[in-house]
């Protein structure tokens, strides 16, 4: 069993606060995904919780039991590192078996382990290759494959952006073997994993850490983190969002009754208007939009205050022509750039709100159709289930600008 706890953790680098007051648990057996921009602290998170780095203040807790003071061979543990950290005259098996020599373990029993590991990486037939002679996603096949290696020890993995340097197709293969191997009955394995990738963190975690700046944002389920964002920057680093400014008003029913139920066949919906309140937003359209928000927050909101609301872009709906008067959350305007990515198509719908012309990024699965029809120039209607859009209290401009990396 490994339930881990840090209490009020600190960690500064000179003039650098890395990390800043980390309260944090982590559950027995549960694949738990720490994820953040570059420089947000999660790879000196990895450390101090594996006791590489010590922490300036605070107490890092596994079962129950202050570990703070132990070395990181006591606190027995696998780590992948970020930068690999192979021996340079070691070939890859001499690399994977280091930990199953040095404990004098069983050479039989070793090249079992080592061979099903190396099986698993697509590393079979590669043993007697230096690190030199290895790709950047070899030898990060060969790190993953050595701190499984350790978890004859201990059933906790830590993991450093382990895919990182891996090409696509193979990225997704090792995610699922990844996954698979951690919720195995034989292993049921504790999972730190940090990486920068919102899709590897969806894929994989059971709750996700969202990191910037040395401090926890959201802790959450992939749901939640997704659905249920606590603020801009993890909506924003959680996928492309649309946003729109304006202000709360008492919007009468006969414009919208916007508290009736939608979409009763919906799961998704149903749980979101459980969980969330509908709130009536003037962004100064020619009709009145709405979104939801949380029922804490929506206890803070008073009449005629500044909002925002956030629309992901694979939340909006495009249509031929003007339909605004047909749909709500509407806004009726004009492509101005389309990309082809694959499995979807990428739109710039140029709109008029309030007099000044903004573009709503609208992603739509790849068809046919979209394809024929949807084309720059061509008018079109966009707009989004009222369920689809997340209400925050207005951040100011500042940090609107400072988040979404506006000039």
């Amino acid at each position: 069993m490994v339930n881990i706890e840090l209490k009020n953790v600190d960690k500064s680098f000179r003039d650098l606060r890395a990390l800043d007051k980390i309260n944090l648990r982590i559950k027995d057996k549960e694949y738990f995904i720490i994820l953040g921009p570059t420089g947000a602290g999660k790879t000196t998170l990895l450390k101090v919780i594996a006791g590489l780095v010590k922490q300036d203040k605070g107490k890092i807790l596994f079962d129950g039991k202050d570990v703070s003071e132990l070395t990181p061979a006591e606190r027995n543990l696998g780590f992948m590192f970020e930068n690999y950290a192979l021996f340079p005259h070691m070939n890859i098996y001499d690399n994977i078996a280091y930990s199953s020599r040095v404990h004098a373990r069983n050479p039989k029993q070793t090249k079992k382990i080592v061979d099903q590991v190396l099986m698993m990486t697509l590393l079979t037939g590669r043993n007697d290759s230096l690190p030199e002679e290895m790709s950047g996603g070899m030898k990060q096949r060969v790190a993953l494959c050595r701190a499984l290696m350790n978890l004859e020890q201990s059933k906790l993995l830590i993991l450093d952006e382990p895919l990182k340097a891996l090409d696509a197709g193979l990225r997704m293969s090792l995610r699922r073997e990844l996954l698979l191997m951690a919720k195995s009955s034989q292993l049921q394995l504790t999972v730190i994993h940090i990486t920068n990738e919102e899709e590897e963190a969806m894929m994989l975690a059971d709750r996700i850490a969202v990191m910037n700046e040395g401090k926890i944002i959201q802790v959450g389920t992939p749901y939640e983190i997704y659905y249920q964002p606590r603020n801009l920057f993890v909506a924003n680093f959680m996928s492309e969002i649309n946003y729109f400014e304006g202000k709360y008003i008492h919007e009468s029913p006969e414009i919208w009754n916007i508290h009736k139920e939608s979409n009763k066949g919906d799961k998704l919906f149903s749980e979101i208007q459980e969980k969330s309140i509908a709130v009536p937003i003037d962004i100064g359209a020619s009709s009145i939009f709405a979104g939801y928000a949380n029922k804490n927050l929506f206890k803070k909101i008073q009449q005629n205050e500044d909002l925002l609301l956030i629309v992901r872009s694979n939340h909006m709906k495009i249509r031929l022509g003007n339909r605004i008067d047909q749909k709500k959350n509407a806004l009726f305007g004009k492509i101005i750039r389309r990309k082809f990515m694959g499995v979807f198509y990428r739109f710039e719908v140029l709109v008029n709100i309030n007099d000044s012309d903004k573009n709503i990024i609208v992603t739509i699965p790849a068809s046919t159709e979209i394809h024929n029809k949807f084309r720059e120039g061509i008018k079109v209607t966009v707009y989004f289930p009222k369920e689809l859009g997340i209400i925050f209290k207005h951040p100011g401009k500042e940090v609107i600008r400072e988040v979404l990396k506006l000039e």
